[in-house]
């Protein structure tokens, strides 16, 4: 079979992940470049595909979850160690893996403390009763405290902005992107972003674009991101310095900590794959020992999967780094 004729195959579920514009179509669609890369991993990990059919049900389903982890994820160490033991065992992980899915009560009861801290703010009579909804979310205060001290004292400029941020986290919470609360949502939203733009005509407070839904993602306020508590805070902290980023600068180092972090984990199994084993008992090479561990030994379909998964987040590592492509 020729190359034209593997292209013309209609694409398995897998393919069109690897080969998509957030994973190995990245770097082409982020930075204006032609690249070959996605196509030429399309090739490699095909060959080893075709030796593991037939796949186990089970080998599957752990396709589909190494399929929904991605780099930006909160919990991307331990799902990549669940995911090398569930490669291991051929049995899928218990584990949530990927975006919503993946979300803790503990995680999800940090980001309501944050909405509701902002409610807590924004409410001026002595009846508040978000205070009361925040005894189960954050029963010490300190998320309240934290944000009250980034907002400083009120004027009605913060309190409209406030209300903005806290119609977007609203909307984030439910993602209801199709639906009545939508709706009331951009109908809210016009209303004050007018009354912003009196008092704030040239933009200094909040520097992007239309804080919708969509918008979101864009901007890091998934609740599944790794430093989506950070984004909160540029956000709160801007409106109570009164200017864009004035108390938090851009961190030039925090993508490149990411990708040196990830860095450690698909090495350990590229070499893996490879059939190198340094295994020594240090505390450098636990990790790798842990990985060497789960994987256990080879075979054609932990060498697949052990290769996707590799890939998928390869590509994603790779497109972090503009000035290596």
């Amino acid at each position: 079979m020729n190359q034209d004729e593997e292209n013309s195959e209609v694409l398995e579920d897998w393919e069109e992940e690897l080969l998509a514009g957030h994973r190995w179509g990245r770097i082409s669609s982020w930075y204006g470049i032609k690249d070959n890369t996605g196509l030429e991993e399309h090739i490699r990990l095909k060959k080893l595909w075709r030796l593991t059919q037939p796949l186990s049900k089970s080998a599957k389903q752990i396709i589909k979850q190494i399929s929904l982890l991605e780099i930006c994820n909160w919990n991307l160490e331990e799902s990549i160690l669940t995911l090398c033991s569930a490669i291991g065992e051929n049995e899928p992980t218990k584990l949530s893996i990927g975006h919503w899915r993946s979300l803790t009560e503990e995680r999800l009861k940090k980001i309501w403390a944050y909405y509701l801290s902002l409610l807590s703010w924004l409410k001026i009579d002595e009846t508040n009763w978000f205070d009361f909804l925040l005894i189960s979310c954050d029963p010490e205060k300190k998320i309240k405290s934290h944000i009250f001290q980034l907002l400083g004292e009120r004027n009605e400029l913060k309190e409209l902005c406030v209300e903005r941020f806290c119609l977007c986290l609203g909307l984030m919470l439910c993602s209801p992107r199709k639906s009545a609360q939508a709706k009331a949502h951009h109908a809210a939203t016009s209303v004050i972003e007018e009354e912003i733009r009196k008092l704030d005509p040239d933009n200094q407070v909040l520097k992007f674009p239309k804080f919708d839904v969509d918008a979101c993602s864009y901007y890091g306020f998934e609740p599944c991101r790794y430093n989506l508590f950070r984004h909160y805070d540029i956000v709160i902290s801007s409106i109570g310095a009164g200017k864009w980023r004035a108390v938090m600068p851009r961190d030039r180092n925090g993508g490149l900590e990411r990708v040196q972090l990830l860095e450690r984990y698909l090495s350990s199994i590229e070499e893996w794959v490879n059939g190198e084993n340094k295994k020594e008992d240090n505390n450098e090479n636990k990790l790798y020992n842990k990985i060497h561990e789960f994987l256990g030994i080879q075979d054609n379909v932990k060498l697949f999967l052990a290769s996707y998964l590799v890939s998928l987040l390869r590509s994603q590592q790779i497109a972090s780094k503009p000035k290596n492509i």
